[in-house]
């Protein structure tokens, strides 16, 4: 739960009160002071002119053309480093893929993208997310980091960046025991 919260109010502040009856009666003081306080009436002023209200544009979400039933997406600047392709690639290889049978997009700098075109037309059955929340790509799907979900028939990964996941065993380890049930049906 406390994880949701985190996810949900980001950089804000969150108090936690103990007891229900003291905001009750705060909140009661503060209504019975707005109530007893005196307003003085503004003039009124002339009503403006009609104005036509402009028509809102919706957002223009990009949709990737994508050729694999697997994704992965990345958010390395320009590129993906030399190292992180050997480790990813070795990483595919382990569960009997390899980078010409995937899809890797790079979405550091991108404008934001709508993947939701491509789960309704079922292109895509896998995506491995390293380090891209899925609310970049226009998904708003709750997940925790290494607990592999299926939704509407598609296997979704959130995982940390290649460079974290490299660099630390325990990551390697949660990654591989996703994949192993993702690919293996371990």
């Amino acid at each position: 739960m406390k994880s949701f919260y985190q996810l949900l109010f980001q950089n804000e502040t969150l108090y936690r009160a103990q007891e229900v009856e003291a905001i009750e009666k705060i909140v009661k003081e503060v209504a019975t002071s707005l109530v007893q306080e005196p307003v003085a009436e503004a003039p009124t002023p002339p009503p403006p002119a009609p104005v036509a209200a402009p028509i809102p544009s919706l957002p223009n979400f990009e949709t990737p053309n994508l050729n694999h039933q697997v994704l992965i997406l990345i958010n390395e600047s320009p590129k993906m480093s030399p190292s992180n392709t050997i480790f990813l690639e070795k990483v595919l290889k382990a569960v009997n893929l390899n980078l010409d049978g995937v899809d890797i997009l790079n979405l550091s700098g991108a404008k934001q993208m709508d993947f939701r075109p491509l789960l309704q037309n079922k292109k895509v059955h896998h995506i491995i997310s390293f380090g891209v929340p899925f609310i970049q790509i226009n998904l708003e799907i709750m997940m925790n980091r290494y607990d592999p979900k299926q939704i509407a028939g598609v296997n979704f990964l959130l995982s940390e960046s290649l460079d974290i996941v490299q660099s630390d065993d325990k990551n390697k380890r949660a990654l591989w025991n996703c994949l192993k049930s993702m690919f293996l049906g371990n």
